[in-house]
């Protein structure tokens, strides 16, 4: 199967997304490999024949390779986990002219992507997202962070990858909760750049469902492409790279609820898409555009929840004015129309209301 490319021009460093299957193995044909170490970050709960795949291409680089398991998913951004990767890398004897690589979903490369960034002021970071989560958004771009108490990806720094390999055979082992929850980006990529996508994911649902690697390479391809599009406009989220963060205001609120007890917890993809229909409710209710139902119907389709948000409405304003999005006040992406996306701040209290009550 042909393996498709993106090259990105973020103004702060260039680099290609590669797409395609079986391409761990092949890190070495696709990606110059001029280091003589490489420590290999990489979520403990992968199977080892995708590690060892990894490895073994990296490996044929003829670079000397230390592999450092992390927990999986969002335990693994954390300060704590940083370090212990930090010093697990200087054990290693990593040098400012070697590479640190990250394999795993997005927690995993904006964790390995953050201790590049800080260790020696900055090392090389080559990222191989196994999520689709990961394929589509969070490994493109060169946001790196960690999570605090108070918020998620408070503590972070931009850092632009050498490369981001995205081997969609990975994605056969994916459980089917974490498939849906990547569909959660895609899907808000279709609103907010490429309406066809939401096209696409509709007629494809069972190759989707049936993890077939030409339409996963098709439809990774063609989300990450309206990722590159806004990173290349805007490389350090000055303004446009903000839409970005399309549902992810009210997203972010409801896992960080969830992780602290105070509501039952989400996956990112689904909190994402609560977040979603409730932004479409917010632009209803300020005149900006009415596709409450099409918002609806994208993530039900995808099997998303369109609401069941449980946490109380203070404690949701309490997360959402900690965002790291905060600009002397609360900011939402609202749509115009599809692929029309806009930035708005001072949003009355009583609107955000009556859009959170209708995603209870």
């Amino acid at each position: 199967m042909t393996t498709r490319t993106l090259d990105v021009h973020a103004g702060i460093g260039s680099y290609r997304i590669h797409v395609g299957a079986g391409l761990l193995a092949a890190i070495s044909d696709l990606v110059p490999l001029v280091y003589e170490r490489a420590v290999l970050v990489h979520d403990e709960s992968l199977p080892a024949a995708i590690v060892d795949a990894a490895a073994s291409g990296l490996e044929a680089g003829r670079l000397d390779v230390a592999r450092v398991p992390i927990p999986a998913g969002e335990p693994a951004k954390s300060l704590a986990v940083a370090e212990r990767v930090a010093r697990a890398v200087a054990s290693a004897g990593l040098h400012r002219g070697d590479l640190i690589a990250g394999l795993g979903g997005g927690a995993t490369t904006d964790l390995s992507g953050f201790v590049a960034a800080t260790y020696h002021r900055g090392v090389d970071h080559l990222s191989m997202p196994t999520t689709l989560l990961g394929m589509v958004d969070a490994a493109i771009g060169g946001k790196t962070a960690v999570n605090i108490p108070e918020g998620k990806n408070l503590v972070g720094a931009f850092h632009q990858p050498i490369a981001v390999v995205c081997d969609v055979e990975t994605l056969l082992t994916l459980p089917d909760g974490e498939l849906r929850s990547g569909l959660a980006e895609i899907v808000k990529h279709g609103f907010i750049g490429d309406p066809g996508i939401l096209t696409d994911v509709r007629a494809n649902a069972k190759r989707i469902d049936d993890r077939d690697a030409a339409a996963l390479t098709d439809l990774v391809t063609r989300a990450a492409a309206v990722k590159v599009a806004v990173v290349e406009a805007d490389a350090l989220e000055h303004d446009v790279r903000a839409t970005l963060n399309y549902g992810h205001t009210l997203g972010h609120a409801i896992e960080s609820l969830g992780h602290a007890g105070d509501a039952p917890p989400r996956r990112h993809g689904e909190a994402v898409a609560i977040g979603m229909v409730f932004a479409a409710h917010l632009a209803r209710i300020r005149g900006m555009s009415d596709l409450v139902t099409d918002h609806v119907e994208a993530v039900e389709a995808v099997g998303l929840p369109s609401g069941g948000a449980a946490a109380g409405f203070e404690a949701v304003m309490g997360a959402m004015r900690r965002d790291k999005k905060y600009d002397r006040g609360i900011r939402f992406v609202l749509l115009n129309a599809p692929g029309d996306a806009a930035v708005v701040s001072g949003v009355e209290t009583e609107q955000i209301r009556d859009a959170y009550e209708s995603v209870r």
